[in-house]
C-alpha cells in the first residue's frame, strides 16, 4: 500500500464509475429484456443474427461490469481506503 493520500482525480473518477456501473446494469437488463421478448415478434421479419449478436452484447456487458468492479477492488488493495480526514489535514492554506 502506498503511504500517501489518494489523488482527488482518482477519487472523482472512481465515484463517476460507480454511476456508470448503474448505467451498465440498466443496459444489461434492457438488452436481456429485448432478447426475452424475441418470441413476441415471430410474425415479423427478424434477421438470423439477432440472437447471437444479442448474446454477444450481453456477454460484453457482463465482462465490462466484471472489469469495472475488479478495478475498484484493485484500487482499494493497492491504494487503500479514502481517508477524507487525512486529505483535509494535508491542505496548507498558507501556501
Amino acid at each position: 500500500m502506498e503511504d500517501e493520500i489518494a489523488d482527488p482525480q482518482m477519487r472523482n473518477l472512481e465515484y463517476t464509475l460507480y454511476v456508470i456501473v448503474i448505467l451498465y446494469l440498466y443496459k444489461l437488463v434492457d438488452t436481456v429484456m429485448i432478447l426475452m421478448s424475441y418470441g413476441d415478434f415471430e410474425s415479423h421479419v427478424i434477421p438470423a443474427t439477432f440472437i447471437p449478436i444479442g448474446i454477444l452484447i450481453v456477454v460484453l456487458y457482463v465482462i465490462l461490469l466484471f472489469l469495472t468492479v475488479t478495478s475498484f477492488s484493485h484500487r482499494k488493495t493497492i491504494v487503500g481506503a479514502y481517508n477524507f480526514n487525512r486529505i483535509n489535514d494535508e491542505i496548507d492554506s498558507w501556501d
